[in-house]
């Protein structure tokens, strides 16, 4: 009996290349537009996480020492790592997904002319 697939036989997920609707659609499968949509999707979170850090820093470097607007910049720092943390934790889940149900999700790429 075999408990656990190769790494090298991922299984796609949900082939719709067949219908007419996305005949000249770049993608075939459901599953790499949906993986492209996660990773679009961390990159902004990772993005939007780090200039929320940086922002915070500059707000910090910039309170002149008023404690309101330092307690008010520390806080945005700390968001903005658990969000940044959250965006990491996500991507070692989605990685563990992988390899547990032997799927594909996110080796997909942005389709290129």
């Amino acid at each position: 009996m075999i408990i656990a697939q190769s790494v090298a036989n991922k299984n796609t997920i949900g082939n719709i290349g067949t219908q007419p609707a996305v005949a000249n659609w770049p993608f075939k499968n459901i599953g790499p537009f949906i993986g492209n949509i996660i990773i679009a999707g961390m990159v902004f979170a990772g993005l939007v996480a780090f200039l929320m850090l940086i922002f915070g820093g500059v707000q910090y470097i910039t309170s002149a020492g008023d404690k309101a607007q330092t307690e008010v910049a520390r806080d945005k720092m700390t968001n903005a790592l658990i969000g940044l943390v959250i965006v990491i934790g996500s991507y070692g889940i989605i990685k563990l997904i992988e390899a547990f149900f032997g799927v594909n999700i996110l080796q997909s790429r942005f389709p290129t002319p």
